[in-house]
This record gives structure tokens, C-alpha cells and sequence, in this order.
């Protein structure tokens, strides 16, 4: 470990015992101690008031590495005889590394289904219209209510491995097709939640609200 220095601007004389510390955090510090995990640690001399010490380098430390995951790694300098955790060592100053540390192996990249206009060739006139870019996948459903009236739907949100979960969103007041522009239309609630579980690019389960399911594909043209 290596730090530009550490002082002693305090009033109240000689530091207590000194630390350098990393740890590793779900999120930038600060976050309580206990959601951490100490990886190696590097006793300092005490220093008195007015005092400074510079370049510091611990040589090499043992370390333990944390659980796999994505951290946050932070170097803390912790001072001992202000606190009841960390063996009584309590956090002077910190500073938190920019970039994200992932330990084990690499989650799996989310599938990339093909865009473009998908159904069930079993149930003609329904169909799901996918756009998917930036880990985002947006779903236009076109369907019918139990009455018979057309009924479109949109939902959107990211695409988590193979599985992609929304509300099934619906609009009103919208746009007449040879009327001038009178403004977007208006969202008005949801009919429950669309489940899409991809196998393939090119394959998918759909669970719809009330538990119906459907297997859907890209239209071939």
C-alpha cells in the first residue's frame, strides 16, 4: 500500500496507534464498517502534533481477497482508541479507488434477441414488436381486450441475462391517423407484468398477466 503522507493537525497532542487499511465496499465510502470486508491492513508510527510523515510504502502485505462480486476499494487511515469496531480503530480519513473491482469470474454477457417483429404463428393477429440496444430491450405488444377492442401495450427495461421483466403499460388519448398532431398520449395504468425468457435469439417464453404463457419467435417475411 502507498500513500503521499499522513499528518497530525490535531490539538490534543500524540496520535494514538495508526492504520492503513483496504477494504472493500458494495458502494464508495462512507458505509457502515460492518457491510465491508478488510483485505490487508499496515501499522503506522504515532505522530505528534504539527507532525508529518511522507511516502509511505507498507512493502509487501498479505491479503485477503473478498467474495466474489463487484467493490468498491477504499483506503482508509484509522486511528486507534475513537472506536468500538475494527479493534477499537475508528476511520480518520479515507479515499475511495475510481474504478470498480469485480472478483471471480465475469457474470454472463445478456443475450442479444434479434429485433424486429415476433409472435406465435399458432395465434395469429397478436404479435411483439422487439428493440433492443444498450443492455435496454422496449416490447410494443398489439392485442385485443376481451371485448374485442384493439389494445396496444408498451414495456421496457433492461434485459437481465435471458430473462427481461416489465409492466405491460397502456395509453390513451393518443394520435389519430389523419388528424393533426394533438400531443403524445396519456398513460393509463398497466395490466399487469410481462415476463420474456429468452432461449436463443431467436426463441422465447412469454408469461403474461393471469398466468397465460406463449411461445413466441421473429416473424419470418
Amino acid at each position: 500500500m502507498f500513500a503521499d503522507g499522513y499528518a497530525n493537525y490535531g490539538p490534543n497532542g500524540e496520535s494514538g496507534p495508526i492504520r492503513m487499511e483496504l477494504w472493500a465496499f458494495p458502494s464508495p465510502y462512507p458505509a457502515p464498517l460492518q457491510s465491508g470486508h478488510k483485505l490487508a491492513q499496515f501499522d503506522l508510527p504515532t505522530l505528534g502534533t504539527g507532525w508529518e510523515t511522507t511516502d509511505v510504502n507498507s512493502g509487501s502485505l498479505s491479503a485477503t481477497p473478498p467474495p466474489t462480486g463487484t467493490w468498491i476499494f477504499a483506503m482508509l487511515l484509522t486511528e486507534q482508541g475513537f472506536g468500538g469496531l475494527d479493534d477499537g480503530y475508528s476511520v480518520d480519513d479515507w479515499r475511495n479507488f475510481a474504478a470498480p473491482v469485480t472478483v471471480g469470474p465475469p457474470a454472463a454477457p445478456a443475450l442479444s434477441p434479434q429485433v424486429g417483429l415476433w409472435w406465435n404463428p399458432d395465434e395469429s393477429g397478436t404479435g411483439y414488436a422487439i428493440d433492443y440496444k444498450h443492455g435496454v430491450l422496449v416490447v410494443t405488444i398489439y392485442s385485443y381486450t376481451a371485448g374485442g377492442a384493439a389494445q396496444w401495450y408498451l414495456a421496457s427495461g433492461p434485459l437481465s441475462g435471458a430473462i427481461f421483466t416489465a409492466t405491460l403499460d397502456k395509453y390513451s388519448g393518443g394520435q389519430c391517423i389523419a388528424c393533426t398532431f394533438s400531443g403524445p398520449p396519456t398513460l393509463s395504468g398497466n395490466d399487469g407484468i410481462i415476463t420474456i425468457s429468452f432461449a436463443s435469439p431467436t426463441s422465447a417464453t412469454v408469461l403474461l398477466p393471469g398466468g397465460r404463457i406463449t411461445r413466441i419467435e421473429p416473424q419470418a417475411f
